[in-house]
């Protein structure tokens, strides 16, 4: 049999109530040469038993204990056989036309990464915020449309915005490299891939349309930071710096100044929680200089020189 030319890719724990909404946005967008994989990572509801009812033809993975959504997505990426991978989250909704879109991008450009934008809306009763910002958020800076071979473009593009969200990139399987996984136990686990992931995309297309409604459910996870998320998320970009090939001084700055605002975000955290969580402000500064291709020095100088003066006071004031 030919191999599928997408694969959908769904790792799926106690999602129940909204699954069905985004099965539905997908039902009417399939055909032939797509397959749908489930990993269900021992969810206590029915959201197995809706997958069988509504997609019979999915394949459904079940694990054995929950281990979390980085061993499910590492699972699926082990199953998968479709030339490309998109990772769905299944109480999201895949928004009209998305996968006729893609195909026509695939068809024109061949390219090994097709990124997109997506839009946010509430859970609760109220599904269809109104809120203008959340109407197109933007995943890349850059054109859109054309193919870009440019890894200055690239890197530069997706750190301007800082969007790593799996679902928001389709990825040629071919460049995915084997040894490149999720980090099991961890959040901020995507933040950990996909800035990695984007050195062996050469060709990539954005679409700068909207294929993605992401659920926003409850508190925000950077509301919700406790010691040990505030040192996955530190730890995400940890070693970047030495894993990078020669880069412009715009890609550098774009790329430190997202490490800068961690730091800073998580810092100012630290010191909200106070106690032990202090501990680990050495230990956060320590990954910045691993992360990040600009020393503290050079970015202070950056912000200098492009003008961002208040940024700059910040970043000083910080050290």
């Amino acid at each position: 049999m030919n191999a599928p030319w997408l694969s959908l890719l769904f790792p799926m724990y106690r999602v129940e109530p909204w699954l069905g909404a985004c099965l539905a946005s997908l039902l009417p967008q399939l055909e032939d040469g797509i397959e749908l994989v489930f990993v269900d990572d021992a969810s206590p509801d029915g959201s197995a038993a809706l997958v069988q009812a509504r997609l019979p033809q999915a394949r459904l993975i079940r694990q054995p204990v929950n281990r979390g959504v980085s061993a499910a997505r590492n699972r699926l990426l082990d199953e998968a056989r479709g030339d490309y991978l998109w990772f769905i989250d299944p109480d999201d909704v895949v928004e009209p036309g998305a996968i006729a879109r893609l195909k026509a991008v695939l068809a024109a450009h061949r390219p090994d990464l097709v990124s997109c934008d997506f839009r946010v809306f509430d859970d609760g009763p109220s599904t269809a915020s109104t809120k203008p910002r959340h109407r197109h958020i933007a995943s890349f800076d850059g054109p859109a449309g054309v193919l870009m071979t440019d890894v200055d473009q690239r890197l530069r593009g997706f750190f301007v915005h800082g969007q790593f969200h799996p679902w928001s990139k389709i990825v040629r399987r071919a460049c995915w490299p084997a040894t490149l996984r999720f980090p099991e136990g961890r959040v901020f686990e995507d933040m950990a891939v996909y800035p990695r992931l984007l050195l062996h995309t050469p060709r990539h297309v954005h679409q700068g349309e909207v294929w993605i409604a992401y659920r926003q459910r409850g508190g925000s996870l950077l509301s919700q930071l406790d010691e040990r998320r505030l040192d996955d998320w530190t730890a995400a970009l940890d070693g970047l710096a030495a894993e990078l090939p020669p880069l412009s001084a715009d890609t550098r700055f774009e790329i430190a100044h997202f490490c800068a605002r961690t730091l800073l975000r998580a810092k100012r955290r630290r010191l909200q929680l106070g106690g032990s969580a202090l501990a680990g402000l050495s230990t956060d500064a320590e990954r910045f200089a691993r992360s990040s291709p600009l020393s503290r020095e050079a970015l202070l100088a950056a912000y200098v020189r492009r003008g961002r003066w208040l940024r700059g006071l910040q970043w000083w004031r910080s050290g």
